[in-house]
Parts: C-alpha cells; structure tokens; sequence
C-alpha cells in the first residue's frame, strides 16, 4: 500500500526588489551618470557666461527708463524747466546795487503831501537799505511764475545774506524790470549788516510754467 499524500516540491519565495543604495565597482570603473537637479522655483540657473546676471542688469534698467518716463524726477525738472533747452538762471540778471539812506531817498526836494499829519520829510530815521536792480525775461514757451534767490557778499567776497525776488504770470518773451532791496532788518551772517553788503549775485531760479 502506497502513501496517498504525493510529494510535492517546496515553492520557491519570490524575492522582494530592494532599493541598490551601493553599486559595487571595480577600480576605475565610471559610475552611472546621476539624473539633472531640477532648479528650485523653477528659475534657470546661472550660467557660467552670466546670463542671469545680464537679464537681471536689463531689469533694473528698465526700471529707472519707467521712472524717468513718469516723473519720477519731477522735481528736477520743476527747477530745469526745459522749454528753452537751458537752465533757467539764465533768465534772471541782477547788477550790483548801492546803498541808500534816508537822506538819498527824500533829498533836498522832499515834499510830504500825503494826509498824515507826520512830516515823512522830519524823519530823524537811520534806516539804510542796499537797493540792486533786476530783469526777469521769460525765454521759455507760456506763461511762467518765477522765484529766485538773490545772494548778498562782502568785500573779502563771502556770503552774508540773501534776499528773494520773482514774478507771475509773465508772459513768454517778456521782460519784468524791478527793484530788489536788503535792509538791516533782514538776517545777516556772523554779525555783519547791510552796510557790508559789496555785492550781489543770482543763487537759484525756480520756473513754474503755467498752463494759461
């Protein structure tokens, strides 16, 4: 009688794939080229002749082209006004004044006729003021108001004060003539007065043009 259980081969287990984390080598065997390195943010990565660097200098010049283009300087040109292609300093002469008291002023000929009964003619007032003549022409495009700073210096040629002049509404190509003024009463550097005052001369001009 013969044993009814047949024998049967073992099954053989499948093996279970595992990670190679080493690939064993022989000396001066290459090893497997490794996959690219994504770039992070999805940026491209500097290349070795800058091109990153370039496009980044590009941008930044793009950046200041906008700026000009919208006024980003505007109070440059506020100052620069550019109608007549120059700076507007060159609208405004001064010449050197005089000093003037109140002796020049009402002379010999003085004639109060006003109706105040206090004789301007009596006046025992010391007051002394440095008087300069000045133009202002209008050499830009339209009507412009005008503000200008008019420095005062001494003899030795050193700033002592300044004083200020303008005009509105003037009207290209027209010229407005005045009469600027320094009296005591006005600041004066390191102790000096208006008696000091040798001459003058135009610091700054600002054109402010006007649209009617």
């Amino acid at each position: 009688m013969t044993d009814s259980t047949s024998e049967r081969p073992e099954a053989t287990p499948t093996p279970t794939p595992t990670q190679v984390t080493h690939i064993p080598t022989q000396p001066g065997t290459p090893l497997p080229p490794q996959p690219p390195t994504a770039p992070p943010y999805g940026y491209p990565a500097p290349t070795a002749g800058g091109g990153t660097r370039k496009g980044g200098l590009i941008a930044i010049g793009v950046v200041i082209g906008l700026l000009l283009a919208g006024g980003g300087f505007g109070a440059w040109w506020a100052v620069n006004d550019g109608d007549d292609g120059g700076y507007p300093t060159g609208h405004v002469e001064v010449s050197d004044g005089k000093l003037v008291t109140d002796d020049d002023l009402y002379g010999e000929e003085c004639d109060d006729t006003d109706a105040f009964s206090y004789n301007d003619c009596d006046s025992t007032s010391t007051d002394t003021t440095y008087q300069f003549d000045y133009e202002i022409t209008n050499k830009g495009d339209g009507f412009a108001n005008y503000s200008v700073v008019v420095n005062a210096f001494d003899e030795d040629g050193d700033y002592i004060g300044q004083t200020y002049i303008g005009a509105t509404h003037l009207a290209a190509g027209k010229t407005e003539a005045e009469e600027g003024t320094f009296n005591e009463y006005d600041s004066f550097e390191d102790g000096h007065d208006v008696s000091d005052i040798e001459s003058v001369e135009v610091a700054y001009v600002e054109r402010r043009p006007l649209a009617n």
